[in-house]
């Protein structure tokens, strides 16, 4: 299952955002990212408790009703602009004191010992999270009018997913914030009293009632969920050219991605979310299997470059991260990425062409953390076809990008 709102948290604080945020807090990349990895799905899970409880549920939309919020955040004001972080990072640890009276510094201390970052930057990381969460759920109430059972049935829907998120190291001392999962179906959505434990031998039953509220919050849920599909713009946005042939690689291929995804654990307590079967799926199960062999090449599918660039699309940088990461979970990984082309256009455009791409990926590694001595490119044009360039079909297979594992 997948979390709406943690693919939200990590939509904004990428491995690239993360590199440059840990750089401006004075910290490592790595132990940034893990503080970041435990922080996201623990304080989502915090704020699913809130919604657990007929006064948190209350409380909780309440602020979210009522107070302002900066709901598209852009991590390049987060990072480059010290005072908007602080600001943010204020106001989120001060929505953390409001929900958790006077707790919220046990986080930020659990937070540091789990990650090895300093006190100071997780408190400020905390908050970070904590108000980019609470801006986007401020949005989905404001923008589609949601009422507090709604927003409650939204919430405890993805319990068991955001807890199974948390590293179970961190987990550990956050009780007093995540609580314990529980289903839905035993949360009151309205003021109504809760059922006494039965003494008695009779059965106890489910009074009609609670199926009704039940059958309520169901109905609200599955209308926000397609709601959310209806406005969600199409990911295929990159269409092929009959009269471009310097559009080489990957950036005409098609960016749909199978429905199903897949929990993938990475050393270190790190967790993935990934396309079945995709690229980095594949490349994780094999360096997860200890008795691989190199080299190894991986096709990396999915990958998209704006026409005739270099430049990885906006779509595609989602799957560069998730290749960072695994590359922070396997630090003595080395990899050469290789660009290809079909035989069409001119090969004095076309052979640059794929060099600058495996370069740009590379490079987006590098600003992700990664060291530079672990990659390596190799411009191959056309000489390295996986099928026929006679066909159109072919010659967009050959068109793409490979990772080579040269070391484990």
């Amino acid at each position: 299952m997948t979390s709406t709102l943690l693919d939200y948290l990590r939509s904004v604080f990428t491995p690239t955002s993360v590199g440059e945020l840990s750089s401006v807090l004075g910290e490592a990349t790595v132990p940034t990212q893990k503080a970041l990895d435990g922080l996201m799905p623990a304080i989502t899970a915090g704020v699913i408790n809130q919604a657990a409880n007929q006064q948190g549920a209350t409380k909780l939309y309440q602020l979210l009703s009522a107070t302002s919020f900066a709901t598209d955040p852009a991590m390049s004001e987060l990072v480059g602009t010290g005072d908007h972080r602080q600001k943010a990072a204020a106001s989120g640890n001060a929505l953390l004191k409001q929900l958790f009276t006077d707790q919220p510094h046990r986080l930020a201390e659990s937070t540091a010992s789990y990650s090895g970052i300093g006190l100071a930057s997780a408190t400020t990381l905390s908050g970070l999270v904590m108000s980019v969460l609470m801006g986007f759920l401020h949005q989905q109430v404001t923008s589609q009018s949601l009422t507090q059972a709604q927003l409650t049935a939204l919430l405890l829907g993805e319990t068991d997913t955001v807890h199974g998120a948390i590293p179970a190291v961190l987990a550990g001392g956050l009780g007093w914030l995540i609580g314990t999962p529980r289903p839905a179906a035993s949360i009151p959505l309205r003021n109504e009293p809760i059922a006494p434990v039965r003494t008695d031998d009779r059965p106890a039953g489910t009074p009609w009632w609670r199926w009704l509220l039940l059958a309520l919050a169901l109905v609200a849920l599955l209308f926000f969920l397609l709601r959310g599909c209806r406005d969600k713009p199409s990911s295929q946005t990159v269409r092929e050219s009959t009269t471009t042939t310097t559009d080489t690689l990957a950036s005409d291929l098609d960016g749909n991605e199978p429905a199903v995804r897949v929990g993938v654990d990475l050393p270190g307590g790190r967790k993935l979310s990934l396309v079945e079967h995709s690229f980095n799926d594949s490349l994780a199960r094999y360096l997860a299997n200890k008795g691989s062999q190199t080299p190894r090449v991986f096709t990396f599918e999915n990958l998209t470059f704006e026409t005739d660039s270099a430049r990885i699309t906006t779509q595609a940088r989602p799957h560069v991260d998730d290749l960072m990461q695994i590359m922070q979970a396997y630090p003595s990984l080395e990899i050469r990425i290789e660009g290809n082309t079909d035989s069409t256009g001119d090969d004095a455009i076309n052979d640059p062409l794929s060099g600058e791409r495996a370069e740009a990926v590379k490079q987006a590694l590098i600003q992700g953390g990664i060291a530079a001595s672990r990659v390596t490119t190799r411009e191959r044009g056309d000489t390295k076809p996986v099928a026929s360039n006679q066909t159109q079909a072919g010659r967009q297979m050959n068109r793409r990008i490979d990772v080579v594992i040269t070391k484990l």
